[in-house]
């Protein structure tokens, strides 16, 4: 009788610890399918985070290729405008030039503000 509680002990404790590790496997695949779906999310918020800092990066050093372009442009004109008997208009060779590049930068920004506004929605 003693040998059959013992079996019947032995063959509980062999039962639940199945049940404890078939319990723990399974907290075990929540917590590793909750950590995935949290580094899944976590990683596309830092993309978009990178994005949004490269593409503000990217505005800011346009803007002041931008502002460097009106400088020069500027310089231009007084120049042409300091010699004697020289008439300006936009369509003198400098001066297109000049209005070309910054239209094309602004071109640029324009683009780039739009790609940001993506992000903001």
């Amino acid at each position: 009788m003693s040998e059959e509680i013992n079996e019947e002990k032995k063959e509980e404790t062999a039962a639940g610890k199945k049940i404890f590790a078939k319990t723990l496997k399974q907290y075990l695949d929540k917590g590793v399918e909750a950590s995935k779906k949290g580094l899944k999310t976590a990683g596309s918020a830092i993309s978009e985070f990178g994005d949004k800092s490269v593409n503000k990066i990217d505005i800011v050093q346009l803007k002041n290729r931008l502002e460097k372009k009106y400088q020069e442009l500027g310089q231009a004109v007084a120049d042409q405008l300091a010699e004697d008997g020289i008439s300006i208009s936009k369509d003198s060779l400098v001066v297109s030039e000049k209005l070309s590049s910054i239209n094309e930068l602004k071109e640029k920004i324009h683009e780039k503000e739009e790609a940001l506004k993506k992000y903001e929605k």
